[in-house]
């Protein structure tokens, strides 16, 4: 099923469309919003993958805290 949408845009772009008339515009904006959500999906499945990583660095730090404090103590020692 096929939907109509309407987009505003100002006389100055107009002006840039028309000056190109070879340009399918539905076209241009159908892909562009297709981009716009794969981005969207992308940067949602990237960041799954941070947070995940981060718990997993949390745990893992939380798990062993003598090591922060080793750390600590042998650069105030230098």
């Amino acid at each position: 099923m096929v939907r109509k949408l309407t987009v505003p845009i100002d006389d100055e772009l107009e002006k840039e469309m028309a000056a190109c008339p070879e340009v399918d515009w539905v076209q241009v904006a159908t892909k562009a919003i297709r981009d716009c959500i794969r981005d969207r999906e992308n940067c949602k499945f990237y960041h799954t993958l941070v947070d995940r990583a981060m718990s997993q660095e949390r745990k893992r730090r939380s798990e062993s805290p003598n090591r922060k404090s080793l750390k600590l103590r042998t650069l105030r020692s230098q």
